[in-house]
């Protein structure tokens, strides 16, 4: 008999890999009467059209999915790219995957500035290859001359972020065109793009064959849990990664829910025009409380330091839990114990963390906030009450209290 462990049959490194970490979103959902504030998830359910699209797609459930040659047609529509240019996935994630198993080998290393997501290193190391990390500037800057110094030949992709989580800075056209220039594979996830006015890279492509852009219906589109994403690349490398991809990866309901949303863009305008109005609200607020330094964003989210306050980061978090709000400490986004970072989410949502959050830091009143103008979204009636959308407040006596895992 062969008394060899089965696990040493495993290749060498997923034995020790960390895996994803669900709790947060498993504790989450446990407790749906929280604000759940801190996994820069959309406010705003989907739209109705969207909704009837992945109720009828329910009605056929039982054969499988098209390629979603339908859907990638209107996604390179909407970014002025052509067919060929658009890999869909089960969320940017699979993308992200894909093209960092096509890329990146045992020996191999990919530059990563950070703080950033998180996804780019561990799936870096998964697959054998040595990530270098090469910190943002202490104004969280990106810094391009220390990313151009960290390139050698193992580097084999470079790795960004824009809009960047957790900073919500973007980087600009000049900045990228001077990493693009080394030639080597440079992905750029895009997944708050819709959120702000940031500027797309998609166009990019057509021009400089080593830049992969990748996106997401997960953030302003709203659709997290039906999983759709796509990357933009020179149809040579989508050739070679759609090789890599699982076979009906996405889902029917997801592509024509996907299909549906692109067929609406004056929707998706709408809920940029909120979470925007909703961000810059937020901000103003949080610029008038005592010891924060809060970051401009172009993201659905804010990242604030809280050094000033002589509070740490868990302290703050755990407050806030402890007053049925999710947020998020960034400790695990490689920043030390003085930053959080609050997603946008609706007009009560915002108005209950400004309360908490300046009980949190000075236990002091409220700090006003008025309502700005805008569209419909921006209406508690609209947002907030919406067949679907997110809850209301429940009575404090149903609000329970509980620990967030990890």
């Amino acid at each position: 008999m062969n008394d060899i462990p089965i696990e040493q049959y495993l290749r060498p490194g997923i034995a020790s890999a960390s895996p994803y970490d669900a709790r947060h979103h498993d504790f989450a959902w446990r407790h749906r009467e929280l604000d759940r504030l801190m996994s820069n998830e959309c406010p705003l359910p989907p739209s109705p059209s969207v909704i009837a699209a992945a109720t009828a797609a329910l009605q056929i459930a039982n054969f499988y999915p098209n390629s979603g040659e339908d859907l990638r047609a209107a996604i390179a529509a909407f970014n002025g790219v052509e067919p060929a240019s658009v890999m869909l996935g089960n969320g940017s994630t699979e993308v992200l995957d894909v093209v960092t198993r096509a890329l990146v080998g045992p020996g191999d290393e990919a530059v990563i500035s950070v703080p950033t997501y998180a996804f780019f290193e561990s799936q870096t190391r998964l697959y054998g290859g040595e990530p270098l990390l090469i910190p943002m500037t202490d104004d969280f800057r990106f810094d391009v001359p220390a990313i151009l110094a960290a390139v050698t030949v193992r580097t084999k992709a470079i790795f960004l972020c824009s809009p960047n989580n957790p900073t919500g800075n973007s980087w600009t056209p000049a900045e990228l065109e001077t990493v693009l220039a080394l030639g080597v594979p440079t992905v750029v996830d895009q997944a708050y793009l819709e959120c702000g006015d940031a500027p797309s890279f998609a166009r990019l492509v057509a021009s400089h064959p080593n830049l992969i852009v990748t996106r997401t219906m997960s953030k302003a589109f709203g659709l997290a849990a039906l999983r759709l994403g796509y990357g933009i690349a020179t149809p040579s490398l989508v050739d070679a990664f759609l090789r890599l991809r699982i076979p009906f990866s996405i889902s029917l309901v997801a592509l024509r829910a996907g299909l549906a949303a692109m067929d609406h863009p004056e929707e998706l305008e709408e809920r940029r025009a909120f979470i925007s109005s909703e961000r810059r609200r937020v901000l103003a607020a949080l610029l008038q409380m005592p010891g924060l330094k809060p970051f401009p964003s172009e993201g659905n989210f804010i990242l604030i330091e809280v050094a000033g306050t002589g509070r740490t980061s868990g302290e703050i978090v755990d407050f806030a839990k402890r007053e049925n709000m999710l947020l998020r400490a960034m400790t695990a986004h490689r920043l030390k114990d003085a930053f959080v970072r609050v997603t946008i989410g609706t007009i009560e949502q915002n108005d209950r963390f400004i309360d908490v959050f300046a009980r949190a830091i000075v236990g002091g009143p409220q700090i006003a906030a008025p309502h700005t103008t805008g569209g419909a979204m921006n209406r508690p009636d609209s947002a907030d009450s919406a067949p679907g959308g997110p809850a209301t407040r429940p009575p404090e006596a149903a609000r329970s209290v509980a620990t967030l895992p990890g």
